[in-house]
């Protein structure tokens, strides 16, 4: 089996190169398809790994200079800002599948369309939030909000929100641009502009130290640098592909709609899985209290490192799922499936075994005696780690073929099953039940259904691929 991953892994690297595969046969357009997914996946790993980095730089740097008080109030900002993350409703999922259709389709006027359409959405929404916000701003109760002594820290703490804020409506629009880019499958060059600006970022802040600036300052500096680099990677996007450039008569009223449909469902399933799936330390901490939530959140946070290091294998080929089932490419999509899901159960399987077996060592090291985490939950969040591989794989495909709809039903039923037997199975079992019902509702409901989705999709794409144009245009690569 070793030999096999291996053998599987250096095909991938052999993939991984600067120079494109030639799109005008079928064995380079599906060749070109790896090439993107491993490109992005690579540069995801390096610009996390850069954003690890800086972050071990500016974390203790920001600390010691801003006090304990201050580095917390931005640390709570940031916190409400990432919960804010849905605010967009889903559209830049939507777009990203709109345009991997439109790139199946050889078709750069519509890829236009969706683009104008979506950013006109967009627009709308950061206006709305721009008035919500500027009318409760005076209002809030701040040192309430942050929980301070202090009206000096308070109100620098609301400056620096407002400066978050506006940068959060700001970017709302700009999403647009990595939106596009990923669903041209060139989510790579997204992530190298991502590096550069958490340097850039670390560069400013390290400014705003130097010049003895407050928090609000180094916040903008923060912001600034990350809209900089937005900006820059906007450049390149309509620099590369200048047909895609938003324009006035390209907006239609059918692709808006199209893209806010999308974006809905799109907002429905990722609300509502968020929602029930990430609820596991409320759960314990209504029924068991408090002091026993760490028993599991600890752990968990070990097991999701392979959850992460997944997902940024499988995630880029999502839009060239889209990209080929517009092209009717069944052969490659159930191939390219099989083959993620094979991978993916040859990392996770001995990836969460070990990590189950080593885990009691492993937080002994880091917490010694002060945490006591049971070899039970150990063993249920290793269960939990593969289960949720597969079901993470089949979304992936299911989200880039556009079978949306299913889905919605499917995860709205499922995390109420999941928030319900979590509840129960915690009251009887202790700490272990609540990640057992997310398991047994994975099990007995999800994989089921998408077993059968998986074949339906196989069928409705095992036709003859698009041979013409009906606009007569140009591939989009």
């Amino acid at each position: 089996m070793t030999a096999s991953v291996l053998h599987k892994l250096r095909q991938f690297a052999s993939l991984c190169r600067l120079r494109p595969f030639d799109t005008s046969t079928e064995g380079g357009r599906s060749k070109e398809r790896l090439r993107r997914a491993g490109l992005t996946t690579v540069t995801s790993m390096l610009s996390r790994a850069i954003g690890l980095l800086t972050s071990l730089v500016s974390v203790p740097l920001t600390f010691r200079y801003l006090g304990t008080e201050r580095y917390g109030i931005w640390m709570v900002l940031i916190s409400i800002i990432a919960a804010m993350g849905f605010a967009d409703l889903g559209i830049g999922n939507g777009l990203m599948n709109a345009i991997s259709e439109a790139h199946g389709k050889d078709d750069r006027p519509l890829a236009r369309e969706y683009v104008t359409s979506a950013l006109g959405l967009m627009l709308c929404i950061a206006a709305v939030l721009a008035v919500v916000g500027t009318a409760a701003y005076p209002f809030l109760p701040w040192m309430r909000l942050f929980n301070v002594k202090s009206s000096a820290a308070a109100a620098d703490g609301a400056k620096a929100f407002l400066i978050l804020y506006a940068s959060f409506v700001v970017n709302i629009p700009l999403g647009v641009i990595s939106r596009a880019q990923s669903g041209l499958q060139k989510g790579y060059a997204a992530q190298m502009i991502n590096a550069f600006g958490s340097v850039l970022s670390l560069g400013a802040m390290l400014l705003i130290i130097w010049l003895h600036g407050n928090l609000a300052w180094l916040v903008s500096a923060s912001v600034v640098a990350g809209i900089t680099t937005t900006l820059l990677n906007g450049w390149i996007l309509f620099r590369d592909h200048p047909w895609l450039m938003p324009s006035a008569d390209a907006f239609r009223r059918s692709s808006a709609n199209k893209i806010f449909k999308l974006g809905l469902m799109f907002f429905v399933l990722q609300s509502t899985f968020a929602i029930a799936f990430t609820s596991d330390n409320i759960v314990i901490a209504q029924v068991l209290g408090a002091a026993a939530v760490a028993t599991y959140a600890v752990p968990q946070k070990l097991f999701g490192m392979i959850s992460v290091v997944v997902g940024m294998g499988i995630t880029p080929l999502w839009p060239a799922y889209g990209e080929a089932v517009a092209r009717g490419d069944s052969a490659w999509v159930r191939k390219t499936f099989f083959g993620s899901l094979w991978l993916t159960l040859a990392i996770t399987v001995p990836s969460c075994t070990a990590l189950a077996l080593a885990g009691p060592w492993i937080l002994r090291f880091f917490f010694g005696k002060s945490l006591s985490v049971p070899m039970s939950v150990l063993i249920v969040l290793a269960v939990w780690g593969i289960v949720n591989a597969v079901s993470t794989a089949t979304s992936i495909l299911l989200n880039g073929a556009g079978v949306l709809r299913p889905q919605t039903v499917l995860v709205v039923v499922t995390s109420l099953s999941n928030l319900a037997l979590s509840i129960l199975l915690t009251r009887r079992l202790g700490v272990v039940g609540v990640c057992l019902g997310s398991i047994i509702t994975q099990l007995f409901i999800t994989l089921p259904v998408y077993s059968v989705l998986i074949p339906r999709l196989f069928s409705r794409i095992s036709m003859p691929r698009i041979e013409n144009n009906p606009r007569g245009v140009t591939s989009l690569a």
